[in-house]
């Protein structure tokens, strides 16, 4: 437990796995889709901004860099007061005082008293709000709009400033700065903090072209380098995507300091990190232990910092338990983003006649709890255990880190924490994409149209703690509605529909979910935590790439009507005993492009509780939907929902034609003007390419067929 400066970086590693394990499924995954085959009604995503590093007390030109159904994008959402954006007025249409507005681009100001920090970015557009994007606040940023392609033309640095720009395919940055013989330096590739697809890679090289060191971060973790020059002169370090990839979604901020670097909270957090109990009054900061031969002295209850700081090292600790007190062991690593795979051994001291101890191994654990749908992982490698003492003494807790391999750095942190056993439960909510197969979930906003419907999945992370949580999200904006659901004490999340009426104005706001757990009489509440998709599952990344956000939000808009709606008909809640079966009323309420069958599937049902796939014929719009509860169903309450599958005709964004058709309709007015008669070949000339203008509309916002989702309300569903 050598304490040496926290390195997150050097090691030919990315996310956790070894660099040719990355290239196998490079090569493995290969044509796999980026996206899906059914097309989705559309709804704004944001993948990157053409900046995401500002200076306080700065202003900047910036726009929608890259994106998805991300038409005229007339604000950008910032999480701190102090960042605001301001759509610049555009010029007018040629010979007429109709605006053009210069949609997606904004003079972004940061405010001088804004804090060094991450923060996240929405964009507010045509169809809806995006989901976030971070932003990085902080001293020193400078905008590299070019930098050398080769050693020969590196760019030079200044020391302690972040140069920011994005890389291109299959090409290496160069920057270049003179080292001094003994110095040390870090130099710091953020990436992943500005949720760019970047897997960050540097080299240092001297005027000679040889390598002095290199690391590769993580499609997790940012890169940090740690380096101390033998001699003085001139290096340059070339910056480059792992991977060699490049473009919008790649940006960067590189910086290089002397010294071994402050260490900034940028990094950003993973849903599995909800189960790291916060700080209380209960609960003092870690105390910092260093190394020993001899294992650690603990008095319980303990919490301490400490690190991996070489292969198969082995930290040792010792405390005093008793029988019949129990005590919870725990490990807090991979959840704070460090590479580890923590395992705890735990061994009693037994002591002969001679005084001569010996070691009785009598508990182990590696990985906490797998919870995940495929999308959101809360699994992780710290284990967690519950020990029952056998008997009064002495007893030994050793932590190894079973990921030996080459890592991300050459320390990583830890935290052991061994006190009384505590019940204690964490929520998780995040927006679902509207789809069947999850492997095709990719980053979106909300765009709710009116009649239409979104789905909010919350998760639970218990702790000793089995009982149900009722979830609710209260204080919903106009015209919005969603049913309080309930995570049963055998299951590990649920899902609430939220419906739009069809009075619901354009409108967006932020969402809370709340959990209730009611226990002796006494109401316990819990607020979620928030989680989005980054990046979608593709030919690079086998997995959806998640992390925790500020917050949900949500978006509804007037100018569009849901083609078809599902509701049920009658009572909230569904009272059926064991071995019964119980029917549902469902009722579709079709508008313009709804009229094909609708297939409902039901989704998240209760253990040992079926309810078969329902078709309802283009011709209806009744039907009833079987529940069927077998006799070992357990007792208590349970939400689940249903997903209708069907095929829709919509027409994307008609009023773009509409408006066009109108500024045409102006030209002709002004063409009919006598006064005007000096300017008509100008006006038929704007005229004609009004009229090209509109064909392409035409065709653009012609209705077509989407395949599409539609979520149906939850139904709680009480077991008796």
């Amino acid at each position: 437990m050598r304490h040496r400066p926290f390195v997150c970086g050097g090691g030919a590693r990315v996310a956790g796995r070894p660099l040719r394990y990355v290239l196998v499924c490079v090569f493995a995954l290969i044509g796999m889709a980026a996206g899906n085959l059914h097309a989705q009604l559309p709804v704004i995503a944001l993948r990157s901004l053409s900046q995401s590093f500002f200076c306080p007390g700065e202003t900047y030109e910036v726009r929608v860099a890259e994106g998805a159904n991300s038409d005229e994008v007339v604000e950008l959402v910032f999480s701190h007061p102090g960042i605001t954006a301001t759509l610049p007025d555009g010029p007018t249409r040629p010979l007429t005082e109709i605006e053009s507005p210069r949609h997606g681009t904004f003079r972004v100001s940061v405010a001088s008293d804004v804090p060094a920090g991450r923060y996240e970015a929405r964009a507010v557009g045509r169809f809806g709000i995006s989901n976030p994007r971070s932003v990085v606040v902080q001293d020193g940023v400078e905008v590299a709009s070019s930098v050398g392609s080769d050693p020969a033309t590196a760019t030079p640095i200044e020391l302690g400033r972040t140069y920011c720009r994005r890389v291109s395919p299959q090409r290496r940055d160069f920057y270049s700065f003179p080292a001094v013989a003994g110095t040390q330096y870090t130099l710091r590739l953020i990436a992943q903090a500005v949720d760019s697809q970047l897997i960050g890679a540097l080299a240092i090289a001297d005027a000679k072209g040889r390598t002095l060191a290199s690391g590769i971060g993580g499609d997790h973790s940012d890169l940090r380098l740690s380096w101390t020059a033998t001699e003085s002169g001139p290096v340059t370090v070339a910056v480059h995507d792992a991977l060699f990839r490049g473009g919008a979604a790649f940006q960067y901020g590189f910086s290089v300091v002397e010294g071994a670097g402050t260490p900034r909270s940028l990094e950003p957090e993973f849903p599995k990190s909800i189960s790291v109990r916060a700080q209380d009054a209960q609960t003092q900061d870690p105390v910092l232990v260093n190394e020993s031969d001899a294992p650690i002295e603990l008095t319980v209850p303990a919490l301490v910092q400490a690190a991996f700081d070489a292969p198969h090292d082995r930290d040792r600790y010792r405390c005093k338990l008793a029988k019949g007190q129990p005590v919870q062991i725990e490990v807090v690593s991979d959840r704070i983003g460090q590479p580890t795979d923590a395992r705890l051994i735990i061994d009693k001291a037994n002591v002969d006649g001679s005084g001569a101890v010996t070691w009785q191994r009598v508990a182990t654990a590696e990985d906490g709890p797998n919870l995940s749908d495929g999308i959101i992982r809360l699994a992780s490698g710290d284990p967690v255990l519950r020990f029952q003492p056998p008997a009064d003494g002495d007893y030994r807790i050793t932590v190894t880190d079973l990921d030996t391999g080459r890592s991300l750095g050459e320390v990583q942190r830890y935290q052991l924490a061994i006190g009384p056993p505590r019940q204690d439960w964490h929520l998780l909510a995040y927006h679902v994409y509207p789809h069947k197969d999850a492997k095709t979930t990719q980053p979106s906003g909300s765009h709710l149209m009116r009649g239409g419907a979104t789905t909010i999945r919350v998760f639970v992370y218990r702790n000793q703690m089995s009982g149900p949580i009722k979830v609710s999200i209260p204080d919903l904006p106009a015209g919005l509605n969603c049913r309080s659901g309930w995570i049963a004490a055998n299951q590990n999340h649920t899902d609430l529909v939220i419906t739009a009426s069809d009075e619901a104005p354009t409108q967006h706001a932020p969402l809370q979910v709340i959990g209730e757990v009611t226990r002796d009489g006494q109401t316990e509440s819990r607020i979620a935590r928030a989680a989005s998709v980054v990046w979608q599952q593709d030919g690079y990344r086998p997995t959806a790439h998640t992390r925790l956000i500020d917050g949900l939000w949500i978006g509804s808009s007037q100018l569009d009507t849901a083609p078809i709606s599902i509701a049920t008909v009658g009572q909230d809640v569904i009272t059926a005993k064991k071995g019964t079966k119980v029917t549902v009323p469902i009722k579709l309420t079709r508008r313009d492009g709804g009229a094909d069958n609708i297939v409902l599937r039901a989704q998240h049902l209760p253990p040992n509780v079926s309810v078969g796939e329902l078709t309802i014929a283009k011709d209806k719009s009744e039907a009833a939907w079987t529940i069927d509860v077998k006799n070992n169903a357990a007792a208590g309450t349970y939400t689940f929902w249903g997903q209708g599958e069907t095929k829709v005709k919509f027409a994307v964004n008609p009023q773009s034609l509409t408006r066009e058709i109108e500024y045409r309709d102006a030209l002709k007015t002004l063409r009919a003007d006598p006064d005007r008669s000096e300017q008509h070949a100008e006006i038929d000339k704007a005229i004609a390419e009004a009229d090209k203008r509109i064909e392409t509309l035409k065709k653009q916002t012609a209705a077509r067929d989407f395949t599409v989702y539609v979520p149906l309300p939850a139904i709680t569903l009480e077991v008796q």
